[in-house]
């Protein structure tokens, strides 16, 4: 989910808690994106996308700083692929760049016999990489 806070002054909202509203608790969340937000008056405040483990459901939306600090303090809340601003981080370390590459997304749209060189299509990506060997491509 977008932040609408990022840009374009729109108004702040007031920070929620970090918890599942349908679990009830805040001990099976699972960090996925944290964004700083425009700067403003009052307690730290950060935009904050994850899900509940337990359920699976989504949240996104203004909290506290010292409450997402709180959850990524916990023992084992950090794991898969944590977005923070621009940086992706995997087993708690920021992921670096690897190699970048062009990737055919060409998939044909018949049987009959066709140019195929009339109907590829290339995406450029860069590629991350972590540590322990984990690796994701990203839209270049």
């Amino acid at each position: 989910m977008k932040n609408p806070l990022v840009a374009g002054g729109v108004p702040h909202l007031p920070a929620k808690a970090l918890s599942c509203t349908k679990c009830r608790t805040s001990y099976r969340l699972s960090l996925k994106t944290i964004e700083s937000i425009e700067p403003h008056a009052g307690e730290l405040m950060v935009w904050v996308a994850y899900n509940c483990l337990g359920c699976e459901a989504s949240y996104a939306h203004n909290a506290a700083f010292r409450d997402v600090a709180a959850v990524l303090n916990r023992n084992g809340t950090v794991s898969g692929l944590l977005q923070f601003g621009g940086a992706y981080f995997h087993c708690g370390e920021p992921m670096t760049f690897a190699t970048s590459s062009a990737r055919s997304v060409y998939a044909p749209m018949t049987t009959d016999d066709v140019d195929d060189s009339l109907l590829e299509v290339y995406l450029q990506t860069r590629v991350i990489q972590c540590r322990c060997g984990f690796r994701m491509e990203l839209p270049a």
